[in-house]
């Protein structure tokens, strides 16, 4: 017996979408996070389709070298890039969105990358935590993992209080 709220739940969210769509100068954040979210899982698919694309017909499966690999992926993501870009364009014709709303996604792009920098340093070292409290304890914070997981958080909050004081002001 399947569940039937899952149902519910995407009738509800499709009108939900079109009507913070529709609205002009309200739910930027929201309508940011909903647009991210779908170019993110676009871009995910056309790399899954050039990949599947490459593997086919190109045989790179065998004899790949480091560099081709890095050019290859580089290539992809400029493709991608353009789909999305195709995509932006039919989906300004339908829900016409403001500059905000594009340069909040920048926003969330830079922070999320500052995040899973953190997230990678801590992750990467864990088992230097206590070898960092050591640090603290003596006073020497100058270990690139140490400022990278205490200085990158800062910088982010920072950026977070800045950009919702510009929405304030109207300043985006």
């Amino acid at each position: 017996m399947t569940q039937i709220w899952p149902i519910f739940l995407g009738i509800l969210i499709i009108p939900l979408i079109f009507i913070i769509f529709k609205e002009k100068g309200h739910f930027e954040f929201i309508k940011a996070l909903v647009l991210f979210a779908l170019m993110l899982i676009m871009s995910l698919l056309i790399f899954i389709a050039l990949l599947y694309i490459a593997f086919l017909s190109m045989h790179i499966d065998k004899g790949l070298k480091l560099g081709n690999l890095f050019i290859l992926v580089a290539i992809m993501i400029v493709i991608a890039g353009e789909f999305l870009y195709l995509g932006l364009r039919v989906w300004n014709k339908v829900f016409p969105f403001e500059v905000t709303i594009l340069t909040i996604i920048e926003y969330y792009i830079q922070w999320t990358l500052i995040y899973f920098t953190v997230y990678q340093a801590v992750f990467a070292n864990i088992d230097k935590v206590s070898h960092w409290v050591k640090y603290i304890k003596v006073g020497n914070i100058l270990d690139p993992n140490l400022l990278a997981v205490i200085i990158l958080p800062s910088f982010m909050s920072a950026w977070i209080g800045v950009v919702l004081f510009k929405k304030h002001i109207h300043a985006i």
